[in-house]
């Protein structure tokens, strides 16, 4: 990702929000753990020059951590709450989940809230950081993908690493600089909270929707369970009419076979044929009564039409000839001419 993504003026509201600087390790340790978890440190070459600033919203909370020396981390699992890094400048390697990545402008990380997590950054890196409050994260997934009961959100895992700098990543650079970009200056309140908390959900939404993750996963499992089990109830209302093209059948007949309600029943013909289910069946029937009169076996058409459902011979004609383009009479007595049916 190119650093000028990060503006000066986009992130300076958050660069004013400076909690400490520090040039001790167990200051900086001190002060690190009581602001995001506590953890492990062990400090490595160069020296020690922190600096941590932070602005915390509703449910996210936005930071700048600078170590200024090489430091491993180990935080264990961060409990009840995702943290997405993304490097400004220099680099840092994390560990999780049986993998090691390096992170670096124009790659970041998606750390989830249950895994053990180790990182090691580098004397060069400093870092915009992400917390994201596990419960809302949840809660706006559940909304989204409509996950509940046996389906609900639970972890939330997302692969890794973060692309910042193709298309998708570059829109999450946009959305996460403007945020920063709303911070009020001089601790005033200048948005209506209200707002602010829906920019903050429609970020997790972005990045649920756009990040390869467990909950989407889960969503999309669950919309071929969906469509499985519709085109299952379909073939079984379309094989329940079939089997009984001459019977008098209620739409209520129809969709007890195929085990939906009424409306179900339409919505699932409506979905998938872009018909009624009284219009898929008139077709049927038509379609019967179109091969036995094609058949030439003697069978009036009167005949055809009543062992076909049709009870009213005008009806029977009309629809026949919108269908077929002729009349019954005229398949019945022409051996030679066969129209096709339009579907």
């Amino acid at each position: 990702m190119p650093m000028d993504a990060w503006s000066n003026e986009q992130l300076s509201p958050l660069y004013e929000r400076e909690l400490f600087r520090s040039r001790d390790a167990d200051e900086t340790h001190a002060r690190v753990s009581r602001e995001l978890k506590p953890h492990r440190s062990v400090w490595g070459r160069g020296d020690v020059d922190a600096i941590f600033c932070r602005a915390e919203l509703n449910a996210l909370s936005l930071c700048i951590l600078r170590y200024g020396c090489d430091v491993d981390i180990e935080p264990d699992a961060l409990g009840n709450f995702v943290l997405v890094q993304m490097p400004l400048r220099g680099h840092a390697d994390v560990h999780t989940g049986g993998h090691t990545l390096q992170i670096h402008p124009g790659q970041g990380a998606v750390i989830s809230a249950h895994k053990p997590v180790r990182l090691h950054w580098h004397a060069d890196c400093e870092q915009l950081i992400l917390k994201i409050e596990l419960s809302r994260l949840q809660e706006v997934a559940r909304h989204a993908f409509a996950l509940r009961g046996t389906d609900a959100v639970g972890e939330i895992d997302f692969a890794m690493p973060f692309c910042l700098d193709d298309a998708a990543g570059t829109q999450w650079c946009r959305m996460v600089a403007g945020l920063a970009s709303l911070l009020p200056s001089g601790g005033l309140a200048t948005y209506d909270p209200r707002w602010m908390a829906h920019c903050e959900d429609n970020l997790m939404l972005y990045l649920l929707c756009h990040r390869p993750n467990s909950a989407l996963q889960r969503h999309a499992a669950v919309r071929r369970g969906s469509e499985e089990a519709g085109l299952r109830q379909l073939r079984q209302a379309e094989e329940f009419m079939r089997e009984r093209l001459d019977t008098l059948l209620s739409l209520e007949d129809v969709a007890q076979a195929a085990g939906v309600t009424r409306r179900s029943l339409a919505l699932l013909f409506k979905r998938y044929r872009d018909l009624s289910p009284g219009e898929v069946l008139r077709n049927m029937r038509l379609d019967a009564a179109h091969a036995q009169l094609a058949r030439h076996d003697g069978a009036s058409v009167t005949e055809v039409a009543l062992n076909c459902g049709f009870s009213h011979l005008s009806r029977f004609a009309a629809c026949y000839r919108e269908r077929f383009g002729q009349l019954p009479r005229d398949t019945s007595r022409d051996p030679v001419r066969l129209p096709d049916a339009r579907h």
